[in-house]
Formats: C-alpha cells, sequence, structure tokens
C-alpha cells in the first residue's frame, strides 16, 4: 500500500498530538519494510520526523503559506486533496479530527483512518476559545461519518467517542501511545541544567501545555496548601509552552509573594534537556480534568519518579495502582497525594513497579495497531 500521513499541522515545538507522530513515525519505520509511506510536512521542518527508512518519503509542503492557521485549513480542503491523488495513496492517516473532505471526489478509493486522541471540545467546551471549539466539533462529527477507519489513544476515549458523534464504522481500535527509552535509561540533569532553568534545590515537575484542561491552576492551588517548610524544599517548577487561558497562572504566581519564589516557569523544553529533568524531580504532577492518553504520566512512571495524577478518564487507566491518584477538582487532595508522593522512595518497589507497568506502552505496539487498522480501511474503501 502507499499511505499518506498528514504532518502539515505539527508545529515544531511538538507536543500533544506531535509527539504522537513523532512516535507513531519511529514504530512504523521499526515494524514496517513492505507499505510506502509518504509524509507530508512543511517544508522547515522536514529533518524533524526521524526519518531514516527507504520506504519513507518525506513530500514537502510550503511553510510560508501552512504555519498560517486559517490558510493551512483551506489548502488542506481544496490542496491537498489532489495532492493525495497525485501521490496515488492507497491510505491517509489524519492525526487531529478533521480530514481532506473532498478526497472523496477527487480520489474516491483513497481510505482513511482517522485518530480521535478525545472528546474534551464536547466535554469541557468552556475550556476551549469559541472558534477553536465550534470548528473541532463540527470536525469530529463530520469526520467520524466519512472516515472509514478510527483509531483512538485509550480505553476511556474509545468508550466517548460515541457518546458525541456517530462513527460509520462502530469498530474502533486502542493503540496506546508509547514512552521513548530514553525516560528509562537517561541520567538525572546535573547542576548546570538546572542553573539554565533558574531551578534550585529539589522540586515538583509538571510538563505540558498552559491551558485550562490541564489543571495547572489546581495543581497551584494544592501546592499551596502544602506545609511552609515542604514548599520551602520543594519547588513547584512548569515546564510547557503557553496554549490558551494561560495569563491567570502568571497572574495567580506573580500577585503572591510566598508562590512568587517557590514556583518556577520554564517555558517549552524540548527533550534533551526536559527528559534529564524529569528524572531529577522528587516528584512529578499531573493533575489534568481530561485526557485521551496523559503521555506525560507514562513517561514518568518511565522515568522511576512517584507520579500524582488524576482518578479519572484514561488516566486512572494508565496508572491506578502505580501512581497517586487525586481528585483534580479538590486542591486539599492533590495536596494529600504530593505529599505521599514526596514521602515515597523512588527505589521502592512501587516505583519500581510503575516503571515495569511503563515498559507496557511501546510505540512498536502502537505502529503494529496502526497498520492494522490501515488494511481494514483499504478493505473497507475497496469493498464499497
Amino acid at each position: 500500500m502507499r499511505i499518506a500521513l498528514d504532518l502539515t499541522s505539527t508545529p515544531k515545538s511538538k507536543t500533544g498530538i506531535g509527539r504522537y507522530m513523532l512516535g507513531l513515525i519511529k514504530g512504523l519505520q521499526e515494524v514496517d519494510d513492505e507499505n510506502e509511506y509518504f509524509l507530508f510536512a512543511q517544508d522547515d521542518d522536514l529533518d524533524g520526523f526521524g526519518v531514516y527508512k527507504d520506504n519513507f518519503h518525506m513530500v514537502p509542503c510550503s511553510s510560508k503559506i501552512l504555519r498560517k492557521q486559517w490558510v493551512r485549513i483551506i489548502w488542506e480542503q481544496i490542496v491537498f486533496p489532489w495532492r493525495l491523488s497525485k501521490a496515488k495513496a492507497d491510505v491517509l492517516l489524519c492525526p487531529n479530527y478533521s480530514m481532506p473532505y473532498p478526497v472523496r471526489l477527487v480520489s474516491p478509493k483513497t481510505a482513511v483512518v482517522n485518530a480521535f486522541h478525545d472528546m474534551a471540545y464536547f466535554m469541557f467546551p468552556e475550556l476551549y476559545i469559541g472558534w477553536k471549539r465550534e470548528i473541532f466539533k463540527w470536525y469530529i462529527r463530520r469526520s467520524a461519518v466519512s472516515t472509514d477507519k478510527i483509531i483512538t489513544i485509550s480505553e476511556n476515549s474509545k468508550e466517548d467517542i460515541p457518546k458525541f458523534c456517530r462513527p460509520k464504522n462502530t469498530n474502533i481500535d486502542v493503540t496506546y501511545m508509547g514512552v521513548k527509552e530514553a525516560f528509562f535509561e537517561g541520567a538525572p540533569a546535573d547542576d548546570g541544567i538546572l542553573d539554565k532553568y533558574g531551578i534550585k534545590g529539589e522540586y515538583i515537575y509538571y510538563v505540558g501545555t498552559l491551558e485550562p484542561r490541564k489543571n495547572v491552576k489546581g495543581l497551584i492551588k494544592g501546592y499551596k496548601l502544602l506545609p511552609k517548610e515542604v514548599r520551602d524544599k520543594y519547588r513547584l517548577v512548569i515546564t510547557g509552552k503557553k496554549g490558551w487561558f494561560y495569563e491567570e497562572l502568571f497572574d495567580e504566581v506573580n500577585g503572591d509573594p510566598e508562590l512568587r519564589d517557590e514556583v518556577v516557569f520554564t517555558g517549552f523544553v524540548d527533550d534533551e534537556d526536559m527528559i534529564p529533568l524529569l528524572k531529577r524531580a522528587s516528584a512529578f504532577a499531573y493533575v489534568s480534568l481530561y485526557e485521551g492518553f496523559g503521555i506525560p504520566v507514562a513517561e514518568a512512571m518511565a522515568a522511576g519518579v512517584p507520579t500524582v495524577t488524576s482518578d479519572r478518564s484514561s488516566m486512572k487507566e494508565i496508572a491506578e495502582g502505580y501512581g497517586f491518584l487525586a481528585d483534580p477538582d479538590d486542591p486539599e487532595s492533590i495536596k494529600k497525594m504530593l505529599l505521599e508522593a514526596l514521602t515515597t522512595d523512588k527505589d521502592s518497589e512501587r516505583i519500581r513497579k510503575a516503571q515495569d507497568h511503563a515498559r507496557m506502552f511501546t510505540w512498536k505496539s502502537c505502529a503494529e495497531g496502526t497498520v492494522s487498522a490501515f488494511c481494514e480501511a483499504y478493505d473497507r474503501r475497496h469493498a464499497l
């Protein structure tokens, strides 16, 4: 098969779906020597996806056009279907809910596999910018009835999807995300890396985009409830790029004289420094309101760090029995779990079991499931 991957919406600083596609491409190169892959990506980031196999081909698309979101949407619906037809694509993977809907007219035998990561736009509409929320809700509903195969990244998301849209193909496959080997094997950060980001002493670590669904505000409230002597010993280090509605986080910290000295915002940090920072942390905290998977939770367990996360959605699915589960709506619960994590030795049996558990999440396994989805979608499309 000739398989096209749509990477045109992936930013250079890869978080979320960008990290998903990076890992999936790594896994596909491990497991698939037979199919031909065509990776449509912006021409200023062609080296950013780790392609090394001869059956994987980068297809450059103009970054001058596609870095502008509204222009990219128009390009996706008008130009992309013709590019797919020219490439004679048998299957297209769309990683971010939308798809080039006119492909049904331009290239009717091209099967479409769509990755639906979560249903957050429906479940927490108030946490998203209005126009973005409504566009993605429309995308999800339209893609559900147009795509040949839906894949998702947790059993929890698999259960949520039919609640908000009507998939044409109700056979939804779960392909868990994977964890890079560096999280298991890498070394903790040295003092030079800590100095680089203004971190002093021991710390609790968070990694993720600064947006309301990640509940960083709730994490800060839980941290603030810790006894003063604990906060004096452990700073709260927050790593992640600015998303939306993030201003109140800075306002809350900057407006509190104590928090100002205790909370460190590093901005986006690439894996070269982020993984060592994670491994040196005394605890990791990720108390999101809702996640399709929550890859930082699995990564923190892989790194051997006591991990505080939420007692709901996929985070409970991933971490129950291994992490410290808190109610993300209750700062007192977050505080309690932070204290438990901080008093848990990294060499304890619980942390070793969590690290072993994290090994079940591999990009190879994710890729094998995705290739199976490609085959099913191709067969369904050609049976029409």
